[in-house]
């Protein structure tokens, strides 16, 4: 990669796999070096770093999008359309990075890029408002909608896994998009490249692993990897999303339909056993 990107919540996992793969002409900002709500701050790293293209990595969690519900309506929707806008102005490639929550409806297949969206919990809703405030700006912007993210340590299944639990209850009804976070940092930075070029973009690209599958079978997917290796997992229950228990609600079914980005890159992001590593989930 010889273009300069300048990533924003570059301390968090994908803010980190980015820097890791795009190495020095990635530079990762985290919130404590530039607050994303302040339009002035980023406006000035703008001109400071002089980037090629910008990857708004930054946002509060679906936890945190509850406990916090000021402060992630500015970091999650308000925040990414002023972005978009400064970087507008500027000419510089903006991309923002969205998430599989912005869909919660019942639906019998993955959702493609042009489903309106029907987010169901805060987090969602927010990050749906900042889909549109960055659209809003018309040229220049891709809205990236990722899912899952898996191979840094740092997931659901290490988590799983740092508990040492005998047995581990998992979700047999929730469908999604498991996704490889440095094959998906990879794509990022080819995205950012292609539209520094001059290249057309579609502004709103799912960017998750294929094919959809239960949380439950793709943790079985993963154990198996494991064992396969001599390690130890722990055993896994399946149950369905209601014995969690949950106050907030998630969506049962938010798998992404990747072909486009499949057809612009060549291939699917997958998450089979072919592509997965033990030391993907090392903890």
């Amino acid at each position: 990669m010889t273009i300069k990107v300048l990533v924003t919540g570059g301390n968090g996992r994908l803010g980190r796999a980015l820097s890791r793969i795009g190495g020095a002409n990635v530079q990762g900002l985290s919130s404590a070096e530039l607050d994303i709500i302040d339009a002035i701050a980023f406006r000035d790293a703008l001109a400071r770093f002089r980037p090629d293209a910008v990857i708004n990595a930054a946002a509060l969690g679906v936890e945190a999008s509850d406990m916090a519900l000021e402060h992630a309506r500015q970091v999650n929707a308000l925040a990414p359309g002023h972005m978009a806008q400064t970087c507008g102005q500027a000419g510089t490639p903006f991309i923002h990075i969205s998430t599989d929550y912005v869909f919660g409806n019942p639906t019998d297949r993955p959702w493609r890029e042009t489903d309106p969206v029907s987010p169901i919990n805060t987090y969602g809703q927010l990050k749906a408002e900042g889909e549109r405030n960055v659209l809003a700006n018309g040229h220049g912007v891709c809205v990236g909608r990722v899912a899952w993210l898996f191979g840094d340590g740092k997931d659901f299944i290490a988590r799983l896994l740092q508990n040492q639990a005998h047995a581990v209850r998992v979700s047999h009804d929730q469908i999604g998009s498991p996704t490889p976070i440095f094959a998906l940092a990879k794509r990022l930075l080819k995205v950012a490249e292609r539209m520094n070029e001059g290249e057309a973009v579609p502004e709103i690209l799912h960017l998750a692993g294929s094919p959809p599958v239960s949380r439950a079978d793709w943790v079985a997917t993963a154990f198996e990897t494991l064992q396969r290796a001599g390690k130890p997992v722990p055993q896994l229950v399946r149950v369905s999303m209601a014995e969690f228990g949950s106050a907030i609600l998630r969506p049962n079914y938010s798998a992404l339909d990747c072909r486009l980005a499949a057809h612009m890159f060549g291939g699917h992001l997958g998450w089979q056993p072919a592509t997965m590593r033990p030391d993907m989930f090392a903890v």
